[in-house]
């Protein structure tokens, strides 16, 4: 009897409809065959709609595979995938590489994406069509080059070779267009206008100039853009929406702000269905239509009235935002008293979290805590002991220790669980995650080693005491 593997495999390599893999078909398929991949979930209906496209297209196409993996029942295949949310679409050439399809998703695009992965990866063109292909998807590369350049054409044909996944190549050889030499244009989807190259034509060159002109003015958020605008060190405007039809639209009235605002801010999508706690986190409702909220360089959010949501309403207030006339918005509790449990930690709450964590001066140690967390909370007691340490050695100038309540107040980082334990070092308030086990209650000892190892100032209450020791 064949294995249910063997099964999936052969079903794949006939035209039939969207096949199921499990982990080990997923592992051997993108290793061998162009193929393009529907991530799904149980119970979510946009997955459904999806697949019954895929369904309806797969007996289209003989050379690529069409077929679906269950992130409830394979995580691990999808975590290893990078994918954030469901549905989300990826295609691979059979070398491993997934590359996420980003054009609509309806059967006459996706049949459309399948088609110019074979064959030519350049399409000829001519003066009359060019503009109708150059909008027929996100990115479009239409080069144009005469039939007496030969090497430049030989160079963008490769260049479309590695890069047909990404984007739509074609070619207008047109004697008018070309007499001042070969040239490229890509048109984006966010502007009117393309962008042309007219510089050296090697492969190096066109490489960093379509990859530099592709760049979209708004990207979509999800958790690697997020991590890429944070190294950026530039606040976070985000656009969000709740129904995938209005993304172009959205995008196409506010691509002129991008850009008027490109250096300043990192402007992304946010498709709120998929990204609840972001929601919540800007401080606009979950079940929000259309929004928009800034978050600066430590997270905090400045979000914009629900109320209205046009352009002119979101050049407003990122004029607002950049001329420090906004405040942001921050859920906190009342700013508490002096402990008499635990006199050398801090209790922090939204209000005075970014004046204590960020104060240049000092290494600051923060557990981010809830209360229904008995190792959280018992934790407070080595702090504590830690804290007198550092006071009665006179090292509380160098030194603090904190706790906050997530539960209650908003801080400027994503926290996955807890207790959640970061040093912000002096000087460069860098953060450094506490990677240590948890599994035993922490020690003075092991904290102290912690925060002298990873800290701007580098001193350690143990060394203190074996000074004092000597003395």
């Amino acid at each position: 009897m064949r294995s249910p593997t063997i099964l999936s495999l052969v079903a794949l390599a006939v035209p039939t409809q969207c096949v199921k893999l499990l982990g080990t078909e997923f592992t051997v398929l993108i290793s061998s065959r162009p193929a393009l991949i529907l991530f799904t979930a149980d119970g979510c209906k946009e997955c459904d709609r999806v697949q019954g496209v895929l369904d309806r297209v797969s007996p289209t196409f003989t050379k690529t595979a069409i077929a679906s993996v269950n992130c409830n029942e394979e995580p691990t295949v999808c975590d290893d995938s990078q994918v954030f949310t469901v549905p989300t679409l990826k295609f691979t050439t059979g070398n491993q590489e997934l590359i996420t399809y980003k054009e609509a998703l309806d059967a006459s695009s996706v049949v459309k994406y399948i088609e110019r992965q074979s064959g030519s990866p350049v399409t000829e063109l001519t003066e009359k069509n060019h503009l109708h292909f150059a909008r027929s998807s996100r990115v479009t590369v239409v080069a144009f080059i005469g039939s007496d350049h030969q090497p430049e054409l030989k160079i963008f044909h490769a260049v479309a070779t590695k890069w047909r996944a990404h984007y739509s190549f074609g070619n207008v050889y047109s004697p008018e267009k070309d007499r001042k030499g070969p040239s490229i244009a890509v048109y984006t989807q966010e502007e009117e206008d393309p962008v042309y190259h007219r510089g050296p034509f090697t492969v190096a060159a066109v490489e960093a100039f379509l990859q530099d002109a592709a760049q979209p003015l708004i990207r979509e958020y999800d958790p690697i853009v997020h991590e890429e605008a944070i190294k950026d060190e530039k606040p976070l405007a985000q656009i969000f929406f709740s129904r995938r039809d209005d993304w172009a639209e959205i995008v196409k009235s506010l691509a002129s702000i991008a850009k008027k605002y490109k250096d300043q801010l990192t402007f992304v999508t946010v498709f709120a269905p998929d990204y609840p706690k972001r929601c919540e986190q800007m401080h606009l409702s979950k079940d929000i239509k259309r929004g928009f909220s800034i978050a600066n360089q430590q997270g905090r959010a400045y979000p914009m009235s629900e109320k209205v949501f046009n352009a002119n309403r979101v050049a407003k207030h990122v004029f607002a935002y950049l001329a420090g006339s906004l405040l942001p918005t921050i859920k906190s509790e009342p700013v508490p008293g002096a402990s008499t449990a635990h006199q050398f930690l801090t209790t922090l709450v939204g209000s005075t979290f970014d004046d204590l964590a960020y104060d240049k001066s000092k290494d600051v140690l923060v557990e981010f805590y809830v209360p229904w967390c008995q190792y959280c909370t018992d934790l407070h007691t080595p702090m504590n002991e830690l804290g007198l340490k550092y006071t009665k050695f006179g090292l509380s100038d160098k030194v603090a220790l904190a706790s906050i309540d997530v539960d209650a107040n908003d801080v400027p980082i994503e926290i996955a669980s807890y207790p959640s334990i970061r040093l912000y070092r002096a000087g460069s308030n860098d953060i450094v995650p506490f990677q240590g086990d948890f599994t035993d209650m922490l020690t003075v000892e092991e904290l102290d080693a912690f925060i002298s190892q990873s800290g701007s100032h580098g001193v350690s209450v143990s060394s203190q005491g074996e000074a004092h020791d000597e003395l």
